[in-house]
């Protein structure tokens, strides 16, 4: 059976921080996320048009977590989420499964007049706390997210496109996702 999912926002899975960019001297004000998300997982990868190269070992994600960022562009999270059973043609080759994991990474926002702002998670890694993988680590690529909106200094982020992300499992298991996320940043106060 193939392995399980990973969702971390990072979402990842997995997120933002009000951060320079990588190699600046980072200082920036602290704050809290909320992340949410629906991936499409497969572990042999996806063609041109996003769609799994062989159906019947894809499986589908959906994510919910909770985190912060401090004044150097750390994040820290917890999160849990579901996996569907694997579909399409052929034998199915994914069990469905919940999963709580906590994950660490570094995050910026960057504002620019040509482009807005711009969310980026650097690489995350992480160990599920709850569900069939619990004890077990996982990392996961980064990603970068554009602001869609603002309110009242709290801001929500998403992708015109999905994002595409590798994750990776303790001893040695990897596969491909393609994710639609959501992060919104709340300033501490």
């Amino acid at each position: 059976m193939r392995t399980v999912f990973f969702s971390c926002l990072f979402a990842a899975l997995a997120l933002p921080a009000r951060a320079d960019p990588p190699g600046a001297n980072a200082s920036a004000a602290p704050f809290t996320y909320s992340a949410s998300g629906t991936c499409l997982d497969s572990p042999e990868g996806f063609n041109a048009r996003l769609e799994p190269v062989y159906t019947g070992v894809a499986w589908t994600t959906s994510f919910a977590s909770n985190g912060s960022v401090d004044d150097r562009g750390a994040a820290s999270e917890v999160g849990q989420s579901v996996d569907s059973a694997s579909f399409g043609v052929g034998p199915r080759m994914h069990a469905p499964a919940a999963h709580a994991y906590n994950s660490t990474f570094s995050a910026s926002i960057s504002e620019s007049a040509d482009d807005g702002a711009i969310f980026r998670a650097g690489a995350a890694s992480g160990t599920f706390t709850a569900g069939p993988l619990a004890g077990k680590s996982f990392s996961l690529s980064g990603f970068e997210l554009k602001r869609l909106a603002r309110h009242d200094g709290d801001d929500v982020y998403g992708g015109a496109a999905p994002v595409t992300q590798t994750v990776s499992l303790a001893g040695g298991s990897k596969f491909e996702r393609v994710c639609v996320l959501t992060v919104s940043v709340y300033p501490k106060r």
